[in-house]
């Protein structure tokens, strides 16, 4: 991962245009993580002083595309062959679909900040049928507090260990990405622990009032 971003602050001296697309293509498929790496390149200065700017409107662009793409897709494979396929083989199908449709808002704000769960609750909210202007609406709420959040908490994190760039040990950029990324992950491992504790929680008040 550091490679390939290291590649693209690299492209992004001779050709920033191609830079931003590509990051525009990787945050698609793979959110959060990509995102943050992004911003981690252009705080460092990598992208020029126009580079926070650019960088918001592509996460912006990315982030409306992939939901877009994985509701549209979940909608299209309802009623398909993989469709029926999901439904034998997801667990707790009934629950999982019911707290969905209730909390549709919620679930794709919470998609935003949990490592790798764009894709996955974006597509079920689009396989379960929920509205399209209720889905948009939620989306783009989210999306305006996500890349803020998103910005602030790259430039706390850069901001902390670029004085370790003094030290022999971290002079390569390798490194002190990784422990950037390490430390991006841990903050999205206890904000996973603390949904599913709360979603447990909540599963269980139902299964009580039920």
């Amino acid at each position: 991962m550091s490679t390939v971003f290291t590649n693209i602050g690299l492209l992004a001296g001779q050709n920033k245009f191609l830079a931003y697309f590509i990051i525009y293509l990787v945050t698609i498929f793979f959110g959060n993580i990509s995102a943050f790496a992004s911003f981690w390149l252009v705080l460092r200065g990598t992208f020029g002083p126009w580079g926070v700017p650019f960088l918001i409107l592509t996460l912006i662009a990315s982030d409306i595309t992939a939901d877009l793409l994985w509701y549209s897709l979940g909608r299209t494979v309802r009623d398909t062959r993989f469709g029926n396929f999901i439904k034998k083989h997801l667990p707790h199908h009934k629950k999982i679909e019911a707290h969905i449709r209730k909390d549709s808002t919620k679930w794709v704000f919470l998609s935003k900040f949990i490592y790798l769960s764009s894709f996955p609750i974006i597509f079920l909210v689009g396989w379960m049928r929920v509205g399209f202007r209720k889905f948009s609406r939620a989306s783009a709420a989210s999306i305006l507090i996500w890349i803020p959040v998103l910005s602030l908490l790259a430039y706390g994190l850069v901001s902390w260990l670029t004085p370790l760039a003094a030290v022999t040990l971290f002079k390569h950029f390798e490194l002190e990405f990784f422990i950037g990324l390490i430390l991006f992950i841990a903050i999205d491992y206890l904000a996973i622990a603390a949904v599913r504790k709360f979603m447990g929680k909540r599963m269980e008040d139902d299964e009580e009032t039920a």
